[in-house]
């Protein structure tokens, strides 16, 4: 234990230097800009941006390459709740709930709740990495075939939790999703599966692609069914982004699920952020003491999915 805190000790001092200040406030801007551009991903945005940490010191390349990506996966939600695109796969749970607050006229409310959630879901991640790493990677370690197939048994049992209003268009959409996720080369086959030839479905379609699509289109559907004249104005938001003590307390118990959720989710290969925004959303629902509330923009919906998404990227 002392070891450990006293390398905590050495990283914060480390963290505090001004250059790495600076590297963290630049990483962090960068890294929400990005997450609010619908197509470009965290993943996508650390790449983009690796280059530029060559010729930087190790402690500040990482620094800036972690803000970046934790910037993304907040900015992600600020496209999902204000103009229903989630800017990231792990902002996808986020629109649902953020974009009915937004018709509502709470935008700011909403913003703010995602702000609230993603840093706390994020600080208390680190938190548990600094001190539980090694029992975590020991439970990712027995994490196998049969223990991989549950986890996705259970995610499709979250079709049933976000489809209240009609069972029926859920199954569809959860078999139509199923159907999409076969397309590319078979994994274990290596078999090319509803390819047709385009060498460009080789990894399947992309999440991000798919997203955008999803949600974006729709919109731009709705929008088509309305004459341009009644349209107006785009919606102006005046409330606050800062909530009172009695929505804090309504989201707290919501934060610390969704941290732990994020943590287990972010120690297992090929699980992310996009898995654990829904186990997020779907379980602030079942414990929420406010369920008609969600689908109408609940804040504890957006407290949900957006910390459990942020508590993924320290967890790995």
């Amino acid at each position: 234990m002392l070891g450990t805190l006293s390398l905590m000790g050495g990283g914060f001092i480390s963290a505090l230097n001004p250059i790495n200040i600076l590297a963290i406030i630049a990483g962090t801007t960068i890294g929400i800009v990005i997450g609010c551009l619908p197509g470009l991903s965290a993943a996508m945005g650390v790449a983009l941006l690796l280059p530029m940490t060559f010729s930087m010191g190790a402690s500040t390349g990482l620094i800036i390459l972690g803000a970046i990506y934790c910037g993304a996966i907040f900015g992600g939600s600020i496209s999902a709740i204000l103009i229903h695109t989630p800017g990231t796969p792990a902002s996808a749970a986020t629109a649902i709930e953020g974009y009915q607050m937004t018709l509502q006229g709470k935008a700011g409310k909403a913003l703010g709740t995602a702000c609230i959630a993603s840093f706390f879901g994020g600080l208390l991640s680190c938190i548990s990495l600094y001190f539980f790493a090694p029992i975590l990677a020991q439970l990712a370690m027995k994490f196998g075939s049969p223990e991989y197939f549950w986890l996705s048994i259970f995610g499709l049992t979250i079709i049933a939790g976000v489809s209240s209003k009609s069972m029926v268009k859920g199954l569809i959409s959860g078999a139509l999703g199923l159907l999409l996720s076969t397309i590319g080369m078979d994994p274990m086959e290596g078999v090319q599966r509803f390819m047709f030839g385009q060498s460009s479905l080789y990894e399947g379609i992309n999440v991000t692609c798919a997203l955008i699509g999803l949600f974006s289109m729709s919109q731009a559907l709705i929008l088509a069914e309305k004459e341009i004249r009644a349209r107006g104005t785009a919606k102006k938001f005046k409330d606050r982004m800062l909530l009172n003590k009695e929505e804090i307390k309504q989201i707290a118990p919501t934060v610390g699920r969704s941290w732990i959720i994020g943590n287990l989710i972010g120690i297992l290969p090929g699980a992310g952020a996009s898995i654990a925004c829904f186990l997020g959303y779907n379980t602030s629902r079942q414990f929420s003491k406010h369920k008609e509330e969600f689908g109408h923009g609940s804040i504890e919906g957006v407290a949900g999915s957006e910390a459990a998404n942020n508590a993924v990227p320290a967890a790995p």
